[in-house]
């Protein structure tokens, strides 16, 4: 799988969070029946943990969704769809992300996702992981590690 394969998943799954955090009312079961199919189709043939993760994801936009489309939350709609995000979710919704980025680096080491396992690290722990180390560092230890979660 190529490391494009997994930066287009994640990003079509922050999409689906947008979507559904500042628009829940248009998600109703076909539309996200519609969006894991494109998604999967979009994928190829991605190994059966990073769909795991996929899935994962889909649930989270589901309890994102029922979450904001019942009318008791109540927040400006200045607030940034990531915050509507964390009010609902907090890193519930963020760890099947980190896990699918960490999938990728193993799967496809690329620069590109090493960043995003880095990045996702952080919102998932609070923690740094290979805080001053770069990819070309990272790749070139004799046994390249991956972030150790809780």
């Amino acid at each position: 799988m190529s490391a494009i394969t997994y930066l287009g998943v994640l990003g079509a799954i922050e999409g689906l969070y947008q979507a559904v955090v500042t628009d829940p009312e248009v998600w109703g079961p076909q539309a996200f029946a519609d969006w894991a199919s494109e998604t999967l189709v979009d994928a190829g043939e991605l190994p059966k943990d990073a769909v795991k993760q996929i899935r994962r994801s889909l649930r989270a936009a589901e309890k994102l969704r029922s979450f904001w489309a019942d009318g008791r939350s109540a927040v400006s709609d200045h607030d940034d769809w990531r915050t509507r995000v964390d009010i609902a979710l907090g890193v519930r919704a963020w760890r099947p992300l980190l896990d699918l980025a960490r999938i990728g680096l193993e799967d496809s080491p690329d620069p590109e996702l090493y960043e995003q396992v880095k990045e996702r690290f952080a919102v998932v722990t609070s923690d740094r992981w290979m805080e001053d180390v770069s990819f070309e560092q990272w790749r070139a230890s004799a046994k390249p590690s991956f972030p150790e979660l809780r």
